[in-house]
Formats: C-alpha cells, structure tokens, sequence
C-alpha cells in the first residue's frame, strides 16, 4: 500500500482523519483540495500524502500504523499551542458577544461573532502552509475570487424603515457604484411602498424577514420567514438569501431559512470580515451559506453622538481598502432611512475608495454566494510528474464562472486561469 495514483505521488488532497470540523472549515474557505477519511484502514490513505489528524482524539502511534513512510502526518493540536482559546472550538463558536471600537474617536457598540473566525483562519492556514513547505510540499488553491479578480466589493443595506424620501436619496448616491449593492427588505416595512419596491425590481433584493425581529421560536422563526418570502413572491421577487435583523442568527433561524430552500444568509453575530462559510450546527454543516460583512454601520456612529456621515464615509472607505489590499471581500453595509438617505458622502467615499483600486469583482451578495457555492462543489486533485511539475485534474469541471488557481511559496503568488480540466 502506498499513497499514490498510478505510480505517482499525490499532493493533493490533504486527508483529514477524526479532525476537529472547524478546521474542514476552513480549508473549504481557502479553497484547498481535502478529503475525510471515515474508515480506519491503511487502503483509505492512499489517496493523499499529507494526513491531519488531532493528537487529543487519536493518538500519533495509531495513526502512523496506518501510514508508510512516504505520508507526512500533521497533528492540529499543535496549532492549539500559545492561544487563549481552543481556535477549532472558536471556529465553530456561534455565541455573540458585546464588540468594542475605537474609531476615529468614537466609541462604537455592537453585538459580534464571540470570535474572529477570518484572523484564526489565516493563522491555522499560515501555519499549516509551512509545515507543507517544509515537508517538499505545494500549497495550491482554487482562488477565492472569478479570475481575474483579486478581491469582491458589496454594499449591503438593509431596509428597516418605510421611509421612501430617504432611499431614494440614497439611490441617486446609489448609482456612483454600479450593480453591486444588496438590498434586504423587511417586508412589514415596505410592503406598501410601491415606488420602492417597483425601483428594487431591477436590483437585487432579497429577504430581511416581515417584522424587524428574529425570535428564539423556531416556528415563529419560520412563520416570520414564510410571510416576508410570499409577500416578496407576490411583488414579482425570487429570494434566496436573507440577512437576519440586527444581524442576529440562532439554530431555529437557520432551519427556517434551510426548510424555505435559501442559498445564503449574512449575520455578523455569527461571522464578520471573513470568506463566506458553512457554520456549524447539530453535529453537521448548514445547508445555508453564511456570507459575512463588516459589522460596523452608520447607526454605531449616530449611537456614539456622531451628527454627520464624515467620519462613517472615512471608516468604511479605509475598510474597503484594507480588505482589497489584502485579497478578501470588502463588503459593508448600512441603512437608508434616516442614515444612509442623508449622508451622501458615504458612497461618494466608496466609490472613491474602489477608483484607487483594479481587478476588484463589483458584485451582488447573491451572485458572490452562487460562485462560491459553485467553487466549494469542485472536486479535484494534485499529482506530482516530476521536479518541480503538478498536474491538477478535476472531477467535476464546469465552465460557468472563469476559475483560476492560485500556487503559494512563501510570499510569492502565482495566479494561473484554468480553461479546462
């Protein structure tokens, strides 16, 4: 026995065996090539050369029984050392906590994700890498982004409020950035507002439940849900994402919004400032894809005694360019109705922000989830063919969005567009 595919060593996948499922997690959100191990014999190993395993759970005599010598096993526990907390337990945290900003003077509020889930993956992930390049191996992903685009913009607003005068106010800043907003009605609000929802026919909008609420019920849950999705239906709308008020997800809520067939839903209490992810729940991953903001608003500023949107537009524009720079999603979000509607310098600064920068995906949240649905369902692998030669072949090609891979050594990148399999 031996990890190999006709004769040749394989780089990829990585084999996770009785691992802890945060760190699935976030491999899927990287993008790395990995399978599960679910039977404990030695033929289950052949498809991979570097096995992960978790030192807590299984002892490293026992897994290294059931290798050979050319496997390169990698116990995560190491990865638990010099933290304050168990990061694949974090991974996997979906209680709030009360978060606490200094900003530009203010002292902003609002309840959060317990963890940073997108700083512990970037540690594990760094880490992991090395210990791969240190062994002879190849990092390779698929990127995170349509190629050729290094980073997605998305201004998410959530329409609490039936105040018409105020997002068409907002609408006429609303047209400095392009199609790549994201509107989530609350249908209690708005259901009456003709103009409005006859203006959001043409964009994409989707659902912020009937009432402003999400509830610990999981039926009312659910009837809240149902109502806003038919009323919506109604309008002529086809919804398949949701974002819960005040960002706020529980259990119950996330059954209701699989039981209705959503593809995605965005709720900072959960996950902020991060790769869209699958959370955890019940002993298995949702169904529903999470993909996360940044959670500071408008509203927090106001909260703090700000009387304009100058500091909101600088913050928000500083973000943005924080999160390009760094090759992730730059997505915020905001209010219309008494906020957004008058402080017109905020998407002026946005779009200001986004001039300074290129190979940025101007997106909606609905089509960044369908790509990164699509991207998660890609099963592939790599194959070494000599010196300094990968061959990547997939199992599963489509040509629907242009993908690419990424190759990391150290602090190089190579991109490299994929047309065909």
């Amino acid at each position: 026995m031996s990890e190999i595919i006709g004769g040749v060593p394989v780089v990829l996948p990585l084999l996770l065996w009785k691992t802890p499922p945060g760190l699935e997690q976030i491999l899927a959100q990287e993008g790395v090539a990995y399978d599960v191990v679910r039977d404990a014999h030695p033929f289950a190993f052949r498809g991979g050369r570097f096995v992960l395993f978790d030192g807590r759970r299984t002892p490293a005599s026992e897994v290294h029984e059931l290798l050979t010598s050319t496997h390169v096993a990698v116990d995560v526990d190491a990865f638990r050392e010099g933290e304050d907390v168990d990061p694949f337990q974090a991974l996997v945290d979906d209680r709030p906590m009360r978060g606490c900003w200094e900003v530009r003077g203010w002292t902003l509020r609002e309840r959060v994700a317990r963890h940073d889930r997108g700083g512990i993956r970037r540690r594990l992930i760094d880490g992991l890498r090395e210990i791969v390049a240190r062994r002879d191996g190849v990092w390779l992903r698929l990127a995170p982004f349509p190629h050729p685009f290094r980073s997605a913009f998305n201004l998410r607003v959530d329409l609490d409020e039936p105040v018409a005068e105020d997002y068409f106010r907002f609408a006429l800043g609303r047209n400095m950035l392009g199609e790549c907003c994201t509107h989530f009605v609350s249908t209690h609000a708005y259901q009456g507002e003709r103009e409005v929802l006859a203006d959001l026919a043409t964009r994409d909008a989707q659902s912020h439940g009937h009432y402003h609420y999400v509830y610990r019920d999981a039926e009312a849950n659910l009837k809240n849900l149902e109502r806003a999705d038919r009323i919506l239906r109604d309008r002529g709308f086809e919804p398949e994402g949701f974002a819960a008020p005040h960002g706020r997800w529980n259990a119950s809520l996330d059954d209701a919004i699989e039981s209705l067939g959503y593809a995605y839903s965005s709720d900072f209490q959960l996950g902020y400032d991060d790769f869209p992810f699958f959370p955890w729940k019940a002993g298995r991953f949702s169904r529903v894809l999470q993909v996360p903001v940044h959670p500071i608003c408008e509203g927090l500023f106001l909260d703090a005694g700000a009387t304009d949107g100058r500091d909101v537009a600088e913050h928000l524009a500083r973000v943005v360019d924080e999160k390009v720079r760094a090759n992730e999603p730059a997505f915020v979000y905001g209010h219309p109705e008494r906020r957004l509607g008058r402080m017109p310098e905020v998407p002026l600064a946005l779009g200001e922000a986004l001039s300074r920068h290129q190979l940025v995906w101007r997106t909606t949240l609905t089509e960044m989830a369908r790509w990164w649905r699509w991207r998660d369902s890609r099963k592939w692998l790599a194959i070494a063919r000599g010196p300094g030669r990968v061959e990547v072949q997939f199992d599963d090609w489509s040509a629907d969005y242009p993908l690419a891979l990424e190759v990391v050594r150290g602090g190089h990148r190579c991109l490299m567009p994929l047309h065909g399999p």
